[in-house]
């Protein structure tokens, strides 16, 4: 981590880590062929907490998310998820012990309606509760209530991100992974979107979030890692990063 401006021992942090967490990684490394693009990550999430992980493009985010939840392997290193070490576990296996993964290019199914795309994702959460319902998501989405017969093509950008939320919220998991929350989307659409992340996060269900907005992302996080060509250059709370304009400048071109 750069000398100065690496914070691993907030107060809320290491109350959080004194409990099992609820998503461990550790020194993970991932390839692709010859590229070493995950150098060494550490990551504790603990159960409720909301973490930010930041980073110009090209730094690794996307493929340290699909490490951890078993979309892209790793060379070496750990996960553990609820105590359970899931290295090398399929994406499903780890699906059902409580991860949701919201991805990047939303990845609904345009031939399905609204109704159908959430309905098939429902199930209950590893303790067999089902806090999150369809009318509850209707409810946080009126949006897809009014569209809830249109395919998954007839809806706008926004629609379709609220539709892959609501579907990974039907899931009731104990963590949402979202890469790239908010991007391309209207101003209007994005802060809805953050409202519901907040919503969310008030509902004890901890995230994962990679945005680009740090505004936002310094309010809705407990926590922010910066990544840069694939390390860990920065971890600690929000206002430590936001307050050192230069750590700012270097690794977010802020």
């Amino acid at each position: 981590m750069s000398a100065g401006i690496a914070s691993s021992g907030t107060a809320s942090a290491a109350g959080t880590r004194a409990t099992a967490p609820l998503l461990e990684a550790r020194a993970v490394h991932t390839y692709y062929g010859a590229s070493h693009i995950v150098r060494g990550v550490d990551l504790a999430i603990g159960p409720g907490e909301t973490v930010g992980l930041m980073g110009r493009n090209g730094m690794g985010k996307t493929t340290l998310i699909r490490s951890l939840i078993g979309l892209t392997p790793i060379k070496r290193g750990s996960v553990a998820v609820g105590g359970t070490d899931v290295t090398g576990f399929a994406a499903s296996r780890i699906a059902r012990l409580g991860v949701s993964y919201v991805p990047e290019g939303r990845g609904i199914f345009a031939s399905l309606s609204v109704r159908e795309n959430l309905t098939l994702a429902a199930r209950p959460g590893v303790d067999g509760e089902r806090a999150w319902t369809l009318e509850r998501v209707l409810t946080v989405f009126p949006r897809l209530a009014e569209r809830i017969g249109n395919g998954g093509d007839q809806l706008s950008g926004g629609e379709q991100q609220m539709l892959s939320i609501g579907r990974a919220l039907m899931t009731n998991p104990r963590l949402i992974v979202l890469d790239e929350a908010t991007e391309g989307l209207a101003p209007l659409v994005r802060a809805e979107i953050w409202r519901t992340l907040a919503l969310i996060r008030a509902g004890g269900t901890a995230t994962l979030i990679v945005d680009k907005t740090v505004s936002a992302m310094a309010e809705a996080c407990d926590r922010i890692l910066v990544l840069v060509k694939g390390t860990v250059a920065f971890e600690g709370p929000p206002a430590t990063l936001v307050a050192d304009a230069e750590a700012m400048q270097r690794h977010l071109g802020v």
